[in-house]
């Protein structure tokens, strides 16, 4: 019990050690990116047969699309996603031109998921 302690103890002095952009990167990949990222995935995956509408999907990915290592989990682990991605922010090629950005994905995803 005591040894639990103390490897604790030098485990949280060895965190705080860390510079901040370290620690936010941690923070970021390993707790906010992998469990929100794998949500999303499920969203996507759950059910494409029109229960999976526009606006489940708004506030999920204008938060992940923060994170660059959200974004290239995404990408590395969904097709779609990677390739309109890469469309609307690396190209600027929306596919709905009187959208903003973030609706055009959104709905480019789903038109290639019920397509």
């Amino acid at each position: 019990m005591q040894e639990d302690s103390v490897a604790l103890t030098k485990t949280t002095r060895l965190i705080k050690s860390l510079p901040d952009d370290v620690i936010r990167h941690i923070y970021e990949e390993y707790f906010v990116g992998i469990d929100t990222c794998n949500k999303y995935l499920e969203l996507l995956k759950s059910d494409t047969s029109q229960s999976l509408i526009y606006t489940q999907l708004v506030e999920p990915t204008r938060r992940l699309l923060e994170y660059p290592c959200a974004i290239e989990y995404l990408c590395s682990k969904h097709k779609i996603f990677k390739q309109m991605y890469i469309k609307h922010y690396i190209q600027n090629n929306k596919l709905f031109a009187q959208m903003d950005n973030l609706e055009s994905f959104i709905l480019s995803i789903l038109m290639h998921l019920y397509h």
